[in-house]
């Protein structure tokens, strides 16, 4: 999160692209000691309220760069929890089976993005997209290559809150 804050305060003038990926409410779990105990759901709570503090440090820093307005966030989760692990995993929701499956808890997972002026705030939406769609709709949003050369979907109008230009679902299978 300091790197990550550091870097956003050096690169506020120029374009940048920064990967955040938080590793501690992986097993096994793992956080800062500053918050042991903060939260009444144990170890896995005490995780996630860390992963709350380093989001919204990371997100005060785009306010403070004053870059927020011109910067996409995208904060998702790889996969559901491993449901064997307890109170070391989180929850499906109520979507069947987790990690390391194909039912809808092991792959359908929460998604937040904050895009302002192209994203409507507090707007939830259950038309599906992939990990796999993030780089064609970065690469269209850019402008740096046709978004159809590569593997995945645009997803610009799912974010504005359109339906997609084709009923057809795109699917990659591997």
């Amino acid at each position: 999160t300091e790197h990550a804050v550091d870097f956003i305060e050096r690169k506020k003038d120029d374009p940048f692209f920064l990967y955040v990926p938080h590793p501690q409410p992986h097993v096994p779990l793992a956080h800062d000691p500053r918050f042991a105990g903060t939260s009444t759901h144990g170890m896995y709570g005490d995780v996630m309220h860390e992963l709350d503090w380093s989001v919204g440090a990371i997100l005060d820093a785009l306010d403070e760069a004053g870059v927020a307005d011109r910067t996409i966030v995208i904060f998702a989760s790889d996969n559901g929890p491993w449901l064997s692990y307890g109170d070391h995993a989180g929850g499906t929701g109520g979507l069947r089976e987790g990690k390391g499956t194909t039912f809808e808890g092991g792959i359908r997972v929460p998604c937040i993005v904050r895009w302002p002026g192209h994203v409507p705030a507090g707007r939830v939406s259950s038309t599906p997209w992939r990990s796999i769609d993030v780089y064609p709709t970065i690469a269209r949003v850019l402008g740096v290559c046709d978004a159809s050369t590569v593997d995945g979907v645009d997803a610009t109008e799912i974010l504005a809150g359109k339906q997609r230009e084709s009923s057809e679902p795109t699917l990659y299978y591997y």
